[in-house]
């Protein structure tokens, strides 16, 4: 089998509603990589389907290459993948976020738990490039979910806002010495 033969098997086998199938073709896809397949999987990001998005966030992951970025932040962002956005920020993971502090936040402060959850690990493993109004924008809309909780999914679970709030101030130390 040829590799475009290989490509086209693994594409067809990614779409099936078998998510097992679907994952293993991803993982594949994901080894393989190269421009054809990212731009395919950035394509998958925009269905309607979360296993599907979610099998192709994961092959995103593996790939490494960071013109995902963007379009994982866009589909992180669509109302209708807000309850079902975790492993695309997952995905996001194991690539360069330097330029996005205010969407790695938004992140924190407005996604699913388990959003939360891989926006922490990013924000406490990656190094950001900030102005001091990125973090003055930050700090806002904490102060503003500390006064609307209700704006911040699972805030009601005791470590969500002691998670927020360890992120918040790891980057406000930056702003003292303005």
């Amino acid at each position: 089998m040829t590799q475009q033969e290989e490509l086209s098997q693994l594409k067809q086998e990614i779409l099936s509603q078998d998510w097992g199938r679907a994952r293993e073709a991803a993982y594949r896809l994901g080894e393989i990589g190269g421009d054809e397949v990212l731009t395919f999987l950035i394509q998958l990001l925009n269905s309607k389907d979360p296993i599907l998005r979610n099998c192709a966030a994961l092959a995103l992951k593996d790939i490494q290459d960071n013109k995902a970025v963007e379009p994982l932040l866009e589909a992180i962002f669509k109302k209708e993948n807000h309850n079902y956005n975790g492993t695309l920020v997952f995905a996001l993971e194991g690539l360069d976020c330097s330029q996005k502090l205010k969407e790695i936040f938004k992140i924190l402060f407005y996604e699913s738990y388990e959003a939360k959850i891989s926006a922490y690990s990013i924000l406490s493993k990656q190094e950001f490039e900030f102005t001091a109004e990125d973090l003055h924008e930050v700090k806002k809309m904490w102060e503003d979910i500390k006064q609307h909780p209700e704006k911040c999914p699972n805030y009601e679970y005791e470590e969500v806002p002691e998670m927020i709030q360890d992120a918040v101030e790891g980057y406000m130390g930056y702003l003292q010495n303005e």
